[in-house]
């Protein structure tokens, strides 16, 4: 590479679909395609018939040397090169084309209708035409328009169609729905939905105005997800002042059988005025395109010339697409030769789903050739290719790709960069002895990106560009010193190796640094080797990691590797076949060399059963109900698929837990089962169609059962290892899908089960604090063994408890939480380590959710019993804790009346709680009463305050706790500030209060007697009378006794 060129041509070479986008470029990062298909027939994944290179198609029709109308559609899934192979196609045909043929070239630009517009109007040939009504229109639709209005307009002109529906189209909606519909559309909260930036609204827009940044394949159509309403969305909907009619479309929209239909119906309804929509926005006629297409062929045929014509992507005319097709599937001849049309050669891109969906069944019967570019169009070596001539497209500048266009591009003069960064890293060879630099790529890289950082069904050029390309280069640019620095996920890690890296780099980010690249841009091994003199370290050159200013690494020496010895045949099933046992999937490498025989005997029984799969394809019912005969047969190889899979995916690296896979086997319900299948009971999670794969792939699994006695070790078992493998490859995102739990939940079951734990613990007095805020991860694997004491709790609160431990459910959820999110590491899974990170963002959700899941979680029918028993064990304590809080408040609220009856309303109404001061003073006023009722010697037992002096603290807590309590709400917020049983707390304070009140009654009992005693005389009066002369009797004796003792 040469960076400083790099820097500044990057931009323009990763962005071949711009239509600046130069030819030199253009030819310079071509790498030739030659997987394609050639079909007379749409398929929209056609997998037999002959392969062809794009020079092959290119002689076969391109060329057209026959001078023939035609009508060509290239067609993939998105970003698979359509658009690159049709520009290929017209770059060449235009220097070989006869000097009576006109060539138009339509880029696909932006994508929109309106950057289509202004291609056409730039073009001589449109601006020459007779129509210019037509040719006025077009020029308005260019024109620029705000954003927002355009939007509003197409929302606007889609409820117009509705409101106005004459009934003339396809699909009709009952008065009463359209009206619904009517409603539902004009709430306002609907309408922002239906205009965000993943709504239908946009998508449309996308296809007519020019600043959207949705994907360009994107279909400009309503769908039925657009109309999935949630709960949440319903409130929403509801709070904005709704009309009833709308509810009505919104409660049709959310049932749990009949939502799905209800949407798909309304989204096919809008579809069909979304064509009209977009004319009557961009100010075109429908017949505008039709009538200029014709306009151009009737000049051509006057000049005596011929048109060929390139779209790169048909839904560039959204809107305007069905009059398009319909020019191009005129011919020249026959009943139209009166017209005097020239001869049109058509070749046009687009989506195998736009194709399948978007093309009335005239147009696809009027097409003459259909060329498919599967997704993997590449091999190794074209990958490598691919990558390899982007990077030195970049790195040359541009006016030798320039001098080498005007020069024919000549493959023998194709320009190679001179390599200033980069010469000791690896090259891709190709033709004519040239080299290309992969820097700053390895070919394990390429191998490792394309496989794991592109996406399923985004392993084609467009994205190889965007999401491995572009990315790595920005990388480097960036600074090589920090390369590689993005995030790549590793599916993959070594032990040893990022342990040794680890025990050597201190610094975390540069550890991860040098694991990342040694993972990606290596080969993830903890070894290294001399050769030539040269350190290797996991496969890459240390002066490789010199360059990248990489920390010193020592690994574990070993010798050199030998000459790679010749491919072996595809079959070899993923490295992650568990080691115990012996699956199919870990048995695949274990095929001898001299292989033996198959009996007749078990040739017969595989025949018979095979026979049955073809029936069974061709429509009849399959029965594996049987452990004997071909029932039998049949039944052993669905659970030999079943056990392949389950050891040849990588369920972890894919996100499903060790946990969830054992619930998975352990469950009722089969991993796969078959489509029409007889007598079972329990639906598979994973159903195999009854197509012709589906019977090759359980053919396979006969053989392998019965001829190599459960392995690949029989005649011809290459084929079979071969099919399976890529069969696997294909429904690997199916299966997954199906094992994972429904995404409808919006909860997953460990969510559930973590809640449940919680609530257990808070129930258990395990966890006693007033908040969620300090429950940790620690808390959900600490054991605390239940000490058996009394309690106050109610019935209730006793009765849930003893509900949760039934059959040991407790026991089963702590199980789940705990196991959930375990990691399997080494050989067999020996190690298991804990994925704490995953966990405490699980911990946080469910803390921050209140302990609460959507209720649509506990109506999901997982096929998955223990998955489901988790949300109906959760479930059981959800619909008793509200019961429960109430009755722990009622109870709590008694004591605490008693309690302000004893100690008198003036402390607790002067809004100040009770301290343990308080209590403290109560103890001694209660032990001077109990001395001076003994001193005075009434007849009560002394009672001891020690319980409530040693537990003031406790009780003032406990007082201010339940104080606390009786003002919540919330039933969990009333849980977790009873869950440390403040009620036994206060019942020292209430036994005291109740000892005293009996104590007070007896010696007010006591004080009567004894005043009655005296004379009965027992009020103040009279007792305060009596006590005077007392005391002048007592003054008169005294004043005798004086005199007395004076004489």
């Amino acid at each position: 590479m040469d960076v400083t060129i790099a820097r500044e041509r990057l931009a323009s070479v990763v962005r071949p679909d711009s239509i600046t986008y130069s030819q030199g470029d253009f030819l310079a990062t071509h790498v030739a395609v030659k997987r394609l298909r050639l079909m007379n027939k749409f398929d929209i994944t056609p997998s037999d018939g002959k392969e062809y290179s794009e020079e092959e198609i290119y002689k076969a029709i391109i060329l057209n040397e026959e001078n023939k109308h035609q009508f060509i559609a290239v067609y993939g899934q998105s970003g698979t090169g359509k658009s690159h192979l049709i520009r290929w196609f017209e770059a060449k045909y235009r220097h070989n084309k006869p000097a009576q043929e006109v060539v138009l070239f339509i880029r696909r630009s932006d994508n929109t209708l309106k950057g289509t517009i202004r291609q056409l109007l730039d073009m001589p040939e449109v601006r020459e035409i007779a129509n210019k009504d037509a040719y006025d229109r077009l020029l308005k639709a260019a024109a620029y328009e705000d954003e927002n209005k355009l939007k509003g307009r197409l929302y606007h002109e889609v409820l117009n169609e509705v409101e106005h529906d004459e009934e003339d189209r396809s699909i009709h909606l009952k008065n009463i729905e359209r009206k619904r519909l009517i409603a539902f559309l004009n709430n306002e909260v609907v309408r922002v939905r239906l205009e965000a930036a993943d709504g239908p609204i946009e998508r449309i827009y996308s296809k007519i105005a020019e600043n959207s940044l949705v994907d360009r394949d994107t279909i400009a159509q309503f769908t039925t997800e657009d109309f999935f309403i949630s709960a949440e969305l319903s409130d929403q909907i509801e709070r904005a002042g709704v009309d009833p009619k709308a509810m009505k479309m919104v409660r049709a929209l959310m049932a749990d059988e009949d939502g799905r239909e209800e949407a798909e119906k309304v989204a096919a309804y809008l579809n069909q005025f979304v064509n009209d929509v977009v004319q009557r926005c961009a100010g075109i006629a429908a017949g505008d395109f039709r009538d200029i297409f014709r306009d151009i062929r009737r000049e051509l045929f006057r000049l005596g010339k011929s048109l060929t014509l390139f779209i790169e992507d048909v839904t560039s005319f959204t809107g305007v697409d069905d009059a398009l097709l319909d020019a191009l599937i005129v011919e020249h001849t026959g009943m139209n030769e009166g017209e005097k049309l020239c001869r049109i050669s058509s070749i046009i891109g687009t989506t195998g789903n736009y194709l399948q969906h978007n093309f009335r069944d005239n147009h696809k019967d009027r097409i003459t050739q259909y060329v498919y570019i599967p997704s993997d169009a590449f091999d190794e070596a074209g990958l490598f290719e691919f990558v390899g001539r982007y990077l030195n497209a970049m790195s040359v500048p541009e006016p030798r790709i320039a001098d080498w266009l005007e020069n024919a591009a000549e493959p023998a003069d194709y320009p190679v960069h001179t390599v200033k960064e980069g010469q000791n890293w690896e090259f891709v060879p190709i033709e004519f002895d040239k080299k290309l630099c992969l820097y700053p790529f390895t070919k394990n890289s390429i191998r490792y990106l394309y496989q794991h950082a592109l996406k399923q069904n985004q392993q084609t050029p467009r994205y190889i560009i965007r999401d491995m390309i572009e990315p790595v280069v920005n990388d480097i640019l960036n600074g090589r010193e920090k390369f590689p620095s993005l995030p790549w996920s590793l599916v993959r890690t070594n032990t040893t190796l990022s342990y040794r890296i680890e025990s050597q780099i201190r610094d975390e980010q540069e550890a991860a640094r040098v694991l990342r690249f040694l993972s990606i841009w290596g080969d993830g091994t903890p070894d290294q080797f001399t050769k030539d003199g040269v350190v290797y370290q996991a496969g890459v050159r240390s002066d490789i990691l010199e360059e990248l200013a990489m920390p010193p690494l020592r690994l574990s020496e070993v010798e050199a590797p030998k000459p790679a010895a010749p491919p072996a045949a595809p079959g070899a099933v993923a490295d992650h076949a568990s080691a115990a046992g012996k699956s199919p999937a870990a048995s695949l490498a274990e095929r001898p060399v001299e292989l033996p025989a198959v009996s007749a005997g078990k040739m017969e029984k595989v025949e018979k059963a095979v026979a049955v799969l073809s029936k069974w394809v061709e429509g009849q019912a399959i029965d594996v109900s049987s452990t004997g005969g071909t029932s039998g047969a049949l039944r052993a190889a669905r659970d030999d698929i079943a056990k392949y899979l389950l050891s040849a995916i990588p369920w972890q690296a894919e996100g499903i837990s060790l946990d969830q896979m054992g619930k998975i086997q352990d469950s009722s319900a089969p991993l796969v089962d078959f489509e029409n299948q007889t007598r079972e009971r329990t639906q598979g999670l994973y159903t195999m169609p009854a197509s012709r794969e589906s019977m090759h792939i359980i053919a396979a699994f006969l053989r392998w059962r019965e001829y190599g006695g459960q392995s690949w070790a029989y005649p011809e078992s290459d084929l079979d290892a071969y099919l399976v493998t890529s069969w696997t490859s294909r429904i690997k995102s199916a299966l997954l899908e199906a094992v994972r739990e429904n995404a409808d939940a919006d909860a997953s079951y460990i969510e559930a089960a973590i809640a449940a734990e919680i609530y257990r613990q808070i129930l258990g007095g395990e966890f006693r604090e007033k908040s969620l805020k300090n429950l940790t991860v620690r808390h959900l694997f600490e054991k605390k063994e239940k000490k058996a004491a009394a309690d106050s709790h109610v019935r209730e609160w006793s009765a849930l408890c003893a509900l949760l431990s039934q059959k040991g459910a407790d026991e089963t959820n702590r199980k789940t939480v705990r196991q959930y999110f375990n990691i399997a590491q080494g050989d067999g899974g020996s190690v298991i380590v804990l994925d704490e990170p995953n966990l405490a963002r699980t911990l946080r959700k469910v803390k921050s959710n209140r302990l609460s899941v959507p209720e649509t979680a506990f109506e999901m029918q997982d096929p998955v019993k223990r998955r489901r028993d988790v949300f109906d064990h959760l479930k059981k304590i959800v619909e008793r804790v509200g019961k429960v809080a109430d009755a722990e408040q009622e109870k709590a609220r008694g004591m605490m009346e008693k309690i302000r009856s004893f100690w008198g309303t003036d402390e607790f109404d002067d809004g100040e709680a009770m301290e343990e001061e308080d209590l403290l003073m109560l103890a001694e006023r209660v032990k001077a009463f109990y001395d001076e009722a003994n001193r005075t010697q009434f007849s009560v037992a002394f009672f001891s305050t020690d319980p409530v002096k040693k537990g003031a603290k406790q009780i003032a807590k406990a007082l201010s706790d339940v104080g606390g309590a009786l003002e919540e709400k919330d039933p969990l917020a009333v849980l977790l500030s009873f869950s440390g049983d403040p009620l036994t707390d206060l019942k020292p304070l209430l036994d005291l209060f109740e000892r005293l009140e009996a104590d007070f009654k007896k010696i007010d009992a006591e004080m009567a007697k004894r005043r009655a005693a005296l004379g009965g005389e027992d009020s103040e009066e009279h007792s305060a009378a009596r006590y005077e002369r007392e005391l002048q009797k007592l003054e008169e004796s005294r004043s005798c006794f004086l005199k007395e003792g004076q004489a």
